[in-house]
């Protein structure tokens, strides 16, 4: 009795129900031109969006270098089709023949690759007057890449977003907590003293903590998050705070309104409104000192002008700090070198000019304090001018004590005797005579 059936014969690639699937999605797609080097930079990047490992990555990089740029003009009869065999992939990558089979089988199941294999099992590519160069080829059919080039690129831009917005948001955790430091230095001095002190710090601590070295959005938003709403409590109540020291009658009565006979609260009291609350960008304080939100800004924007206390309002004669001198952005990095390190830019916004300031305070030893009461009295930008001269002559070896200095200008500004237009124009000559007067 003969029985029928079938035997695998030898040499005969083993298709997988996989490859069947994905052969039949990629050609459903319609070939379009691209170019090789967008291929090599977009599967780069966006290789972990797009489930690629490493080494998968580089093999179809390595496979792409077997091709023309012409091969990739996305007309029908030219397809881009690998010639590279088994054995130049094993001595470029120094892998087994095991595993260079493995990874080709992942990529062909995974819909990257397709296999056009030739009636002798070889590998080649043959051209004449009258035949097509795709239609001559056998090999690795990378046609799937020009067919799905949209999803490459779209995965690339992710990537990149990723990275970028994962970088933005662990600067962003650090601003925060030195931030809310910075509001429990601020109620220290003001003599306050905050509910749960010890177990907010701890709480930041250990956000910070948690943060580590990780640079994924979906892990870092909420560590933000919270950071962030640690920071709106702990700022609301050294405020309230502060309005009880300086209102205590007023305030205790108005904390005994009902809801019902007071729905917006007392007009005495501030109204925490808060209209971005992703946004870290204000400093407004008192001009005795005690601060009312002492925020390190971490995106520019442009700050409004800061509110000063009542009984101590500029004198109308002092109203314009600078006394009508034109001082750019540009020229407050050429007389103060150390905001440089803090702007991106050489030409930089008077917002960045203002975050500059703020840190260049840090190195020339001038208390957050100090810094507050100047941007109360001064403004935001005039306060980042005076810092400025300050670094400058401080730079030439003309002041011992930076902060001391500028609580010094502060008094003779609100007694207007501050003449700080003589100073920057003295620093502007020192400018003209050489670049490094002043350093």
């Amino acid at each position: 009795m003969i029985t029928e059936g079938y035997t695998r014969s030898a040499g005969i690639r083993k298709i997988t129900p996989a490859m069947v699937a994905a052969r039949t999605t990629a050609e459903a797609l319609p070939l379009q031109a691209v170019e090789m080097s967008d291929l090599y930079r977009y599967l780069r990047q966006g290789r972990s969006i797009l489930g690629l490992t490493c080494q998968q990555t580089e093999l179809l990089c390595y496979l792409i270098a077997f091709t023309q740029p012409a091969d990739w003009s996305g007309e029908d009869d030219v397809l881009p089709v690998s010639t590279a065999s088994n054995l130049d992939i094993q001595q470029r990558f120094d892998l087994g023949r095991t595993r260079v089979k493995t990874l080709l089988r992942e990529l062909a199941e995974a819909g990257w690759l397709l296999y056009r294999d030739s009636p002798n099992g070889q590998r080649y590519r043959r051209s004449g007057p009258f035949a097509p160069r795709g239609q001559q080829a056998y090999g690795f059919d990378l046609s799937p890449l020009a067919r799905r080039f949209d999803d490459v690129e779209r995965a690339a831009q992710t990537a990149l977003w990723r990275q970028q917005e994962g970088r933005r948001l662990h600067r962003e955790v650090t601003m925060i907590a030195r931030t809310i430091y910075a509001l429990f230095q601020t109620a220290d001095e003001a003599g306050l003293t905050v509910k749960d002190r010890q177990q907010i710090l701890a709480r930041t601590s250990a956000l910070v903590g948690q943060r580590g070295t990780d640079r994924d959005p979906q892990w870092l938003d909420p560590i933000c998050e919270e950071l962030r709403q640690i920071h709106d409590q702990l700022e609301r109540d050294i405020s309230y705070l502060q309005e009880v020291e300086h209102h205590p009658e007023e305030t205790k009565a108005s904390s005994l309104l009902t809801v019902e006979s007071d729905p917006m609260g007392s007009p005495e009291r501030p109204q925490y409104t808060n209209t971005n609350p992703s946004t870290l960008a204000k400093a407004t304080v008192r001009a005795d000192g005690f601060a009312e939100n002492c925020i390190e800004a971490t995106r520019s924007r442009p700050s409004s002008s800061s509110r000063v206390a009542e009984h101590q309002a500029p004198p109308p004669s002092a109203a314009d700090p600078l006394r009508g001198f034109r001082a750019k952005p540009t020229f407050v990095l050429h007389i103060a070198p150390i905001f440089r390190q803090y702007c991106s830019s050489d030409r930089p916004a008077e917002t960045q000019i203002i975050q500059a300031a703020l840190y260049a305070c840090e190195q020339l030893g001038i208390s957050r304090h100090a810094w507050a009461q100047g941007q109360a009295v001064f403004g935001d930008y005039p306060n980042a001018v005076v810092i400025a001269a300050i670094a400058a002559r401080t730079d030439a070896g003309e002041v011992r004590s930076p902060g001391g200095l500028l609580r010094a200008m502060i008094s003779r500004y609100l007694s207007g005797q501050l003449a700080l237009d003589r100073t920057l124009y003295g620093l502007a000559e020192k400018l003209k005579n050489g670049p490094t007067v002043v350093q």
